[in-house]
């Protein structure tokens, strides 16, 4: 069984890194740093399928597993990812039941049934669609995780992207508490400061983008450089 899989089914952390652009090279470090999955976003940013490739395989080469984010829930666009050797999909604006039973049975048909239970199928939650649908897509068999998008769905909810009111804040609550209840491995992004947050959700899948990483480690070097001057 892949150990990602493994590590949903137990409700150990997973650590998956969005790698932000076209960046093999740092495949290696994230791996023997610590970072469990390498998460290549084909949808917010401007990766397209040859430069996918190429990660994919640089994190099999530096023994992550590749978690590919497409731009589509198209299955004609997801296959390709699959013929790819891709470990898994992480599907964006899964709104109903029947969007998770296409992706899984994508999987299925792309892989075969002997190859089609090591991969990974993930998808997003992050519309006022997705809200009321999420007891039936719950019910889905062969979704291994479901990633909460706080962003998408403040624009769902709000019209705003990236808008943390009260209501969003609440949704995204609510939704944490129905997939812990139901026992669904879940993540959402979560920095630093967030992580008690994080952990009291019940969530196990952190995403994590690699300018968040720069980010604190910058932070950490130029204060210890000023202790240092004083």
């Amino acid at each position: 069984m892949n150990l990602i899989k493994q590590r949903f089914r137990d409700q150990q952390h997973v650590i998956a890194v969005n790698v932000g652009g076209r960046n093999p090279d740092v495949m290696g470090v994230l791996a023997s740093a610590g970072a469990h999955a390498a998460f290549i976003d084909c949808e917010r940013t401007g990766i397209g399928l040859d430069v996918a490739t190429e990660l994919i395989r640089a994190a099999k080469v530096a023994g992550l597993t590749s978690l590919v984010r497409s731009w589509s829930k198209d299955p004609a666009v997801l296959v390709q990812f699959m013929d790819r050797q891709v470990d898994g999909l992480v599907v964006p604006h899964i709104n109903c039941a029947q969007d998770a039973i296409d992706v899984v049975e994508l999987v299925r048909y792309a892989c075969g049934d002997d190859k089609a239970p090591s991969k990974i199928v993930i998808v997003q939650i992050e519309t006022r669609e997705a809200i009321e649908a999420l007891d039936e897509i719950m019910a889905v068999p062969g979704v291994d995780a479901y990633l909460i998008g706080p962003n998408d769905l403040a624009y769902s909810l709000m019209g705003q992207r990236s808008a943390r009111t009260p209501d969003v804040l609440a949704a995204v609550d609510g939704i944490a508490k129905r997939l812990k209840a139901a026992g669904k491995p879940f993540g959402l992004p979560g920095k630093l400061d967030e992580l008690p947050d994080f952990v009291a959700s019940g969530a196990c899948l952190l995403y994590y983008p690699i300018e968040w990483l720069l980010t604190s480690a910058l932070k950490d070097l130029n204060a210890r450089l000023d202790a240092l001057k004083r």
